[in-house]
């Protein structure tokens, strides 16, 4: 048997083992069968008569597999995949209804000319499942923490960090993040600003990541972020308005809204501030 369908994709690039089982009377599998294989129809691809296809561009053929007087046919779709992207980080916020929801995990392979491979045959995998889990390609918030999700394709693979964070009423919560783990310094904090108000909160000294959502603002009258007494580096991990700190003794935050004389409603987003590091 090979699978259930009698179908073999092969993401690989390297000369990789058709999976095709012998099963005895009870159906357990035999060790170390001696099958036998041979190409039938389909693109000419390199195939070995122990099974060794060399999937060295994108390709179907029809494979027959052969113990004693046993045979089947199987078709082996050759998905050769270059590499693995998953863009991220991904974040969720305890306490908002919105983004407590389970996200498909966008995980993406791609071949040696650079489009999307559609075919793929990988796995996925959550480091910590207490912060996080998984159900087939979607992701379920668990806990207020830091984990990664992996994805294997192929010869190839792809992490992405995952944030879950803790909405907190007010810009003051950020005075107590020091008081909880490290590894759940993961405060949401909700905005609603008028045009031209403005807030200064404390930020305690270490290494912070601060995002600001939206991620990408185009509003000129949008809610901004400054950061006093930290030496920052701005578009962090690839972001736009994501910033990673380090924060001396007299650190600050300030959130302000520039003023228009026009009126306008008022905006809202988040502040996240994450722990990097003492």
């Amino acid at each position: 048997m090979a699978g259930t369908s009698d179908t073999i994709v092969v993401n690989n690039r390297l000369p990789t083992l058709l999976p095709v089982h012998a099963l005895d009377a009870a159906g357990r599998a035999v060790a170390a069968p001696p099958i036998r294989f041979k190409w039938l129809d389909g693109d000419s691809l390199p195939l070995d008569t122990l099974g060794t296809v060399s999937c060295t561009r994108p390709g179907d053929l029809g494979v027959r597999a052969t113990l004693g007087n046993l045979a089947i046919r199987v078709v082996v779709r050759c998905r050769p995949v270059q590499y693995v992207r998953i863009p991220g980080p991904l974040q969720f916020v305890l306490g908002d209804s919105e983004m407590t929801r389970p996200l498909l995990l966008p995980v993406t392979a791609y071949g040696s000319d650079g489009r999307p491979v559609v075919v793929v045959a990988g796995s996925v995998d959550v480091l910590d499942t207490a912060v996080a889990r998984l159900r087939g390609l979607t992701l379920y918030p668990r806990s207020r923490g830091i984990t990664l999700v992996d994805a294997y394709i192929g010869d190839h693979s792809a992490s992405i960090g995952v944030h879950i964070y803790q909405r907190v009423s007010t810009l003051a919560a950020l005075d107590t993040l020091l008081r909880v783990p490290p590894n759940q310094r993961l405060f949401a904090v909700p905005l609603r600003l008028e045009s031209g108000q403005f807030y200064r909160q404390r930020l305690p000294p270490g290494g912070w990541m601060l995002t600001m959502l939206p991620e990408e603002d185009k509003d000129p009258n949008g809610i901004r972020l400054r950061i006093e007494g930290a030496a920052c580096q701005a578009n962090f991990l690839n972001t736009p308005r994501r910033f990673g700190c380090g924060v001396g003794t007299s650190g600050s935050v300030v959130i302000y809204r520039p003023f228009r004389q026009r009126e306008t409603p008022a905006a809202t987003g988040y502040l996240l501030v994450r722990w990097l590091f003492t």
